[in-house]
């Protein structure tokens, strides 16, 4: 089994580089993604600029997935990758933006967490099948 799409998404104030921010999440995201921009304001209203790269083949997504890396998925598996699944069996993620424009990449925690590149993977399960299961496959798959 696989994974059917997946996405990431960036909120970034008009102080933001966002060329650097967009490059990184091409990176992140491979060669498929589209990425699209959204302007919008704020709670507050202030500007603000949503960023997304969107992969809708299994194999980007997959790809994605893979990317990144042996260190944040064994991160997330030890974290409990149960609870960051979704009843509509699609896993969260979330990648610390400070880690990810120096060209690596590791799940963020603590105060990162309010400004992170935020992951949606929907994992192909079947009747049957746990989301679980399937997710922890893929990781022992490069690790």
């Amino acid at each position: 089994m696989s994974l059917h799409s997946a996405s990431w998404r960036v909120h970034c104030s008009a102080v933001d580089d966002l060329s650097v921010i967009e490059d990184s999440m091409q990176w992140l995201a491979g060669e498929g993604a589209e990425i699209s921009r959204e302007r919008s304001k704020s709670h507050h209203g202030a500007p603000q600029m949503m960023i997304e790269a969107s992969i809708d083949r299994k194999k980007g997504a997959k790809q994605a997935f893979l990317r990144m890396g042996v260190a944040a998925l064994s991160d997330l598996r030890s974290a409990g990758i149960a609870d960051l699944i979704d009843e509509d069996k699609a896993l969260h993620v979330r990648i610390d933006i400070d880690e990810l424009v120096q060209g690596r990449i590791s799940l963020a925690t603590g105060k990162s967490r309010k400004f992170a590149v935020k992951g949606r993977f929907k994992i192909e399960s079947y009747p049957g099948q746990e989301p679980v299961e399937i997710l922890n496959q893929l990781i022992d798959d490069i690790v």
